[in-house]
């Protein structure tokens, strides 16, 4: 259970953070770019997704490791794995829903 809840918090966190790093990159380049930096921020929480997804996983070869283990019959990891999946899924999905609440849907 413990290790359900981190990998939910690990992908929440990439996304969250990224798009509030990238936020402030974008309000310091705005005059360059003449794109407001909440665009910027609702475009990289959608951006930064997978990447909470993968992060949050460590990897993606350890996903395909534990999966392979359902052809040997050891179905344990598999269900583990599939709970770690949707949990980092689960938090990167808040994470950009948040974001995208957060500026309101101003993206285009």
């Amino acid at each position: 259970m413990a290790q359900v809840i981190l990998t939910f918090c690990v992908a929440y966190g990439i996304v969250i953070g990224g798009t509030l790093l990238g936020g402030i990159g974008a309000f310091l380049t705005a005059f360059i770019t003449a794109k407001p930096p909440f665009d910027v921020m609702y475009d990289l929480a959608t951006q930064l997704k997978i990447m909470g997804l993968v992060g949050a996983l460590g990897g993606t070869f350890d996903s395909f490791l534990q999966i392979e283990k359902l052809f040997v019959g050891n179905f344990t990891p598999v269900i583990l794995q599939l709970i770690y999946i949707f949990a980092a899924f689960l938090g990167a999905h808040l994470g950009t829903i948040s974001m995208q609440w957060l500026t309101q849907g101003s993206g285009v």
